[in-house]
């Protein structure tokens, strides 16, 4: 099984710099623009199935391409739902790990205040590696999602643990990271 992660374009949330968690901004004008050049690459990699999650910016992203295809499967997944930043929805981005950082609180475990941490997100996307890996055996999958959920997914498909989730290289929106799990 192939299995490409992509993250959603630029949303206006993120042009703003304001961590949308799980508010459902739409793609800003360059976020738009983005999606449409990232119709030719996604020719390339010529999905069978298309996960999303709930959230507007990520069908978005993939829509142009979509548009292309006569009768796509795209499946809207709860479990590729952002992070959760609680209380922390809204502020500037990484007011949360600053928080974490000012505190010396863990920044993988801590739950911010009616939000969800790191590891509550890993464990969601496990749950959805091991779902896809069973049901959709032998084909080419595009996910396109939020950065927390993107990062937990490609830690969980490298046999990684979370704690490991600072050393990977962060996803840039409407970037796309391929991967084959045997």
């Amino acid at each position: 099984m192939k299995i490409y992660l992509l993250r959603h374009a630029e949303s206006t949330s993120n042009k703003s710099n304001m961590a949308d968690s799980q508010i459902d901004s739409e793609l800003s004008t360059e976020g738009q623009k983005h999606a449409e050049e990232l119709s030719e690459e996604l020719k390339t990699v010529n999905p069978n199935v298309f996960f999303v999650s709930p959230l507007t910016r990520t069908r978005q992203t993939i829509q142009p391409f979509l548009n292309t295809l006569p009768n796509p499967t795209v499946v809207e997944s709860d479990l590729l739902l952002e992070r959760n930043l609680g209380d922390f929805t809204s502020t500037p981005m990484g007011a949360f790990q600053k928080y974490c950082d000012d505190n010396q609180f863990d920044k993988v475990t801590t739950r911010p205040a009616n939000g969800e941490s790191l590891a509550d997100v890993y464990i969601k996307t496990i749950q959805f590696l091991n779902d896809i890996k069973s049901r959709y055996s032998g084909k080419t999958i595009l996910v396109c999602g939020s950065k927390n959920n993107l990062m937990c997914l490609q830690i969980a498909i490298e046999g990684r643990d979370i704690s490991d989730y600072y050393t990977f290289p962060s996803f840039k929106t409407g970037e796309l990271r391929g991967f084959e799990i045997p």
